[in-house]
């Protein structure tokens, strides 16, 4: 303010003709400078509070940008927060999804060994089975044809062995050991008798009742017991050359026998 107070208050006015009153004047000029006054204060007040206010108003500004930077650190930071969680959200899942494809190859290369495992071991087996059945085949030919061979070769025996069973000779060799002798005579029958007695056979039919011609009957019937036993003893010859034909029978059967094995071996 460029009058004050004081100078309202030592103003003074020049004398002129008819002027103002001057105790009025100067009543009036203090009342103006009394107001002047309070109104200096009343804006020296108002200049400080507006000082004051100004200052608030500094310090709540340089606050509101501190928060508005704080705010614009924060977003920053919760931006790049953000962005380092995308980036590592990314990364993670690109990371499972090569864990999991890399299982998955795992699991599909696993499945392949295994299945070309199991079809290898299923081809050998059944080459092997294959094998095996041509081997048994082969096998159970060679034995039927062995088995053919020993069959033909014992038919063969068999026949051989029924043709000398059913010979001519047999007849001869059978024939009762009357039919050697003269049983004509009566010394003979009764030595035929006596030989049929002791096979428990009946007695020699009446149809060779002949009368012998010696004279001396008791001479004769010494003669019957040396013949009697002298021809006892020739029917257990005959039994053992019966067995000894059935031993010689037995020997080649049984020699065939084993030529016909040892072709089948």
């Amino acid at each position: 303010m460029g009058i004050k107070p004081i100078d309202i208050t030592n103003k003074s006015f020049n004398n002129k003709f008819k002027g103002y009153d001057r105790d009025e004047v100067d009543d009036f000029l203090d009342q103006i400078a009394l107001e002047v006054e309070k109104l200096t204060q009343e804006n020296r007040s108002l200049e400080k509070e507006v000082k004051q206010a100004n200052d608030k108003l500094s310090y709540f500004n340089e606050l509101k940008d501190s928060l508005n930077q704080s705010i614009i650190v924060a977003q920053d930071t919760a931006d790049k927060l953000k962005e380092n969680a995308i980036k590592e959200s990314d990364l993670a899942i690109q990371k499972s999804q090569a864990q999991s494809e890399d299982i998955l190859a795992h699991a599909n290369k696993m499945s392949d060994e295994l299945i070309s495992g199991a079809t290898n071991k299923a081809n050998q087996i059944l080459s092997e089975a294959s094998e095996r059945a041509r081997q048994l085949a082969v096998e159970t030919d060679d034995l039927k044809k062995k088995t053919r061979v020993f069959h033909r070769n014992l038919n063969v025996l068999l026949e051989s062995q029924l043709q000398i069973v059913q010979s001519d000779e047999w007849d001869e060799i059978l024939k009762p050991f009357g039919a050697y002798v003269d049983s004509s005579h009566q010394a003979f029958k009764e030595v035929l008798d006596a030989v049929e007695a002791a096979n428990g056979l009946e007695a020699t039919s009446p149809a060779i009742n002949i009368k012998p011609n010696f004279d001396n009957v008791s001479q004769s019937k010494k003669d019957i017991k040396v013949s009697v036993t002298q021809e006892m003893p020739n029917q257990p010859a005959k039994q053992q050359k019966e067995k000894e034909d059935k031993n010689e029978e037995t020997k080649k059967l049984n020699k065939v026998e084993r030529s016909s094995r040892s072709k089948v071996k």
